[in-house]
């Protein structure tokens, strides 16, 4: 409602054009004055890189004009092109400086903000920038004048001496061959300066006409800045609630005005008003290593440990009835070692191999890791720092004693992170080339240290808790970001989704049970491999569901049926995966796996069935993809420009429309300029 002190003139409709919002580009001479525009000089020629947004355009100088200086423009031409002998082309075609270049600089970071309007019968039209670069003189024709100079010179010089010396001396030759190139180096020189600049000089000039503002194709291209009633303006569609949060975004002032804290503090204060998975995450990032009852401590009074246990799940893995922080949440995607540059690829695969080794041992040598990881020596230190200590004549002792009060009570949970550490384990054996009596003797090793654990189960209580705040006070090294992609293989896909998985309920007798009222009992028998069967057909179902989520994406609960019965009949008689696998407990690994349910809406003339989707595949999709499916639980069809706005609002990273559409691709198809979730369209479309 207007002031009546301020009423509403005027209010005018506003259109969105994109006719030419893909090549649009606003032109600023910074070193021009209004007053003087380009549009009467003569345009020799015009060029342009799309890619980087580059504009070069050679004009033509005045030379007849009195602000000419004859003798300055002659004598830059000399300079320039040197004597006229023809051997080489010219720079400038006259016997002076008859031209000049202007060359753009980068583009405006923060182009997306802005676009140009049109006014036209009480309506305005906006088309948006594609770059915006500032046109500048480019000097180098100077840079050509001193290498002609210095070649001069030295050929001078070279004259001189050949006269004094009758003939040359002999010289040694020295041969130098490339040194090999690691996977640490190349990213090093991918990464470079020289090599960014090398890789953008490759793309070539593209030319193209020039035509002032007086000319007709210009007065035609400038009705492409009028839209027209085909053009999609579904970006003016918003709902109440989502045009109210564009006028008004979320207020971040209190995050800034809170004081900074260093690295290692961690405010209790504000980590109390985080989710619960929030909270649990900042905690084991910042002590890496911590006991749960020690966690329970740290969290609001009354919290729910059936709750913390399926969110710790998410972020740590069990190492001596203690969790460790994941490795990938530690070192999460494109970033490197601050200390030696490694990427976090080699940083996950070196840790966890560390972690591994402390699963079956209290003590490990810092030579037989570096031995077997193959990291520089800063970078293993501080990785055994996060969960250990130097111990005199033994080497590195882990950080808590075993703690046996929370195996003892959650035994099942032990017995779940046994499998994963196993799928784990089959990872890093093929990575590391560990041989294969090595995961015999640690598993030999591991019993030995449960049953010394069990035996001096009061002594270790004690010194345990003389060591309580160890971990608190040890927050070292939590730098580097990146995620291990070693999960593109299969092995290591097998893993990782087992890594990354839903916990499954958790009841009051502590049985691991899905969402059906009974557990999964399968008879624990040993396989040829040494792997008991419940461990076998945990890892023959997780290789047959990452399989098919990497191979449809999207598939109905009959399909999934279908791919399970033509396992089936592959297999040979005996095989583990005939002792009775319920579609439940399918369901249940396609959720550990890295998949989701859906609860998506469904086209007219369809009909409906259980749809599952994957959303965690190890690449940049990942988090796209849930925010992507959210879409389709409020409507059976999205627009691509719904999704680009969607995920636009929920992800800091820029989103193009390729990338939008090579996500759709995967998960969808397109009908009349819509797309429709895969295995929802009627038979008949």
């Amino acid at each position: 409602m207007a002031d009546d002190d301020d009423p509403v003139v005027q209010e005018i409709d506003v259109f969105l054009s994109k006719s030419l919002s893909e090549n649009l580009y606003l032109l600023q001479y910074p070193v021009r004055t209004c007053n003087l525009p380009y549009d009467d000089v003569e345009h020799l020629s015009t060029k342009v890189k799309t890619e980087q947004k580059k504009v070069e355009m050679e004009l033509a100088m005045n030379t007849e004009s009195s602000n000419y200086a004859d003798s300055k423009g002659e004598q830059i031409a000399l300079n320039v092109d040197g004597s006229n002998d023809g051997r080489e082309a010219k720079v400038y075609t006259s016997d002076r400086m008859d031209k000049q270049v202007l060359r753009s600089t980068p583009q405006t970071s923060c182009t997306k903000r802005y676009a140009v309007g049109l006014l036209k019968d009480g309506e305005m039209h906006m088309t948006p920038l594609s770059a915006i670069v500032q046109m500048k003189p480019a000097f180098e024709y100077l840079d050509k004048a001193d290498v002609r100079e210095k070649n001069k010179i030295a050929a001078l010089a070279d004259g001189e001496s050949s006269q004094d010396e009758a003939e040359d001396d002999a010289k040694p030759v020295t041969v130098k061959f490339a040194r090999p190139e690691n996977d640490i180096t190349k990213a090093r020189r991918l990464a470079s300066y020289k090599y960014l600049n090398s890789h953008r000089e490759k793309e070539r000039w593209i030319p193209v006409q020039y035509h002032n503002k007086y000319a007709d194709r210009s007065a035609s291209e400038r009705l492409s800045l009028i839209a027209s009633k085909n053009d999609d303006i579904s970006e003016f569609h918003l709902h109440g609630r989502e045009y109210l949060h564009t006028l008004v975004p979320s207020e971040k002032s209190e995050e800034n005005a809170r004081p900074e804290m260093p690295s290692n503090v961690l405010s209790l204060s504000h980590l109390r008003t985080l989710p619960l998975p929030d909270q649990i995450k900042s905690l084991l990032i910042n002590v890496k290593v911590i006991r749960f009852n020690q966690l329970l401590s740290l969290l609001d009074p009354g919290t729910d440990a059936v709750a913390v246990l399926r969110s710790l799940q998410h972020y740590a893995l069990l190492v001596q009835g203690c969790w460790i922080v994941k490795s990938e949440i530690l070192y999460p995607k494109d970033a490197c070692s601050p200390e030696s540059g490694v990427s976090s690829e080699y940083l996950c695969r070196g840790r966890d191999f560390i972690m591994w080794k402390f699963t079956h041992s209290r003590y490990v040598i810092r030579k037989d890791i570096s031995s077997v990881i193959k990291l520089p020596a800063e970078d293993v230190k501080v990785l055994l720092e996060q969960m250990s200590s130097v111990k005199a004549n033994k080497g590195w002792e882990f950080l808590f004693e075993y703690d046996t009060e929370f195996c003892d009570k959650y035994n099942e949970i032990v017995e779940r992170q046994k499998m994963l550490w196993d799928a784990r384990y089959q990872t890093l054996s093929k990575v590391f080339k560990i041989p294969k009596d090595a995961d015999k003797k640690a598993k030999g090793a591991e019993s030995t240290l449960i049953t010394q654990a069990t035996s001096d189960k009061p002594k270790r209580k004690k010194s345990s808790s003389s060591r309580k705040r160890t971990s608190s006070g040890r927050s070292a090294s939590d730098v580097s970001d990146m995620e291990t992609d070693t999960r593109h293989n299969s092995e290591s896909d097998t893993t990782e989704t087992a890594n990354n998985c839903e916990p499954m309920e958790i009841t009051e007798n502590n049985h691991v049970t899905t969402n059906s009222n009974s557990p999964i009992k399968i008879k624990d028998t040993k396989c040829d491999n040494g792997l008991t069967s419940e461990k076998q057909l945990t890892l023959e179902l997780i290789s047959f569901v990452r399989d098919l989520l990497n191979t449809k994406k999207v598939f109905t609960i009959s399909e999934l049926r279908k791919r399970f019965d033509i396992k089936l009949s592959e297999c040979s008689p005996g095989h583990v995966l005939f002792s009775g696998v319920t579609e439940q407990t399918l369901t249940d690994t396609i959720i550990t796996s890295g998949g989701i349910q859906l609860n998506n809406q469904w086209p007219p003339k369809s009909k409906s069935e259980v749809i599952f989707a994957q959303v965690r595949a190890g690449d940049i999709f990942d988090e796209m993809r849930p925010h992507l499916l959210d879409l389709f639980n409020s409507s059976f069809r999205v627009k691509i420009s719904t999704v680009k706005t969607h995920l636009q609002e929920n992800i800091e990273d820029e989103i193009t429309e390729t990338t939008c559409k090579k996500l759709l691709k995967d998960y969808c198809v397109s009908r009349g300029g819509f797309w429709y979730l895969k295995e929802t369209l009627p038979t008949e479309s």
